[in-house]
């Protein structure tokens, strides 16, 4: 992947998440927070689209990140578990069927169950509706060829996650 991918994929996700941010009048750490969330989606997206593959390397810091100025700006502990609980389920998911999500799907709910606190859960739901209607789509159009092709779900899930900031 380019260089120039990777910086459109980051510039786009830390400005929408930052710019959701500032509609629910989040604080300075929250903002922060929110866009680096966003900033790691949107390479994670970009990179899944092309590689078919979640850079560990951005979303792992930026997960770290995340977690710790949630703890810092004394963000809702409890919202926050709720998200871990749902990455150790689709874990466990990954784990028993790898060929239905993969590892880098999962550490990407963990930075969305970091990034977002409470709305995490609905973002990875919304994510993966609007993987699942994509999937249709190419079930419409393409037929039975479609049920060998692996959709990307990145860019999904943090259309997902972003939708979740502005409900």
């Amino acid at each position: 992947m380019t260089r120039r991918t990777v910086l459109l994929g980051a510039t786009v996700g830390a400005t929408a998440f930052a710019l959701a941010g500032e509609e629910t009048t989040a604080g300075a750490l929250a903002l922060t927070r929110l866009a680096i969330c966003g900033m790691a989606l949107g390479v994670a997206a970009a990179t899944d689209l092309t590689e078919h593959r979640v850079p560990n390397r951005v979303v792992l810091p930026a997960a770290a990140a995340c977690a710790a100025l949630t703890l810092v700006d004394g963000e809702s502990l409890h919202a926050v578990m709720r998200g871990l609980a749902l990455a150790a389920s689709l874990l466990v998911l990954s784990l028993v069927r790898p060929s239905v999500l993969g590892m880098g799907d999962v550490k990407l709910v963990l930075l969305i169950a970091v990034g977002l606190d409470g709305s995490a859960p609905s973002g990875v739901l919304l994510g993966i509706v609007f993987a699942g209607l994509a999937g249709l789509g190419l079930l419409a159009l393409s037929g039975r060829r479609a049920w060998r092709r692996a959709l990307p779900l990145a860019p999904f899930l943090a259309i997902g996650a972003l939708a979740a900031l502005l409900l």
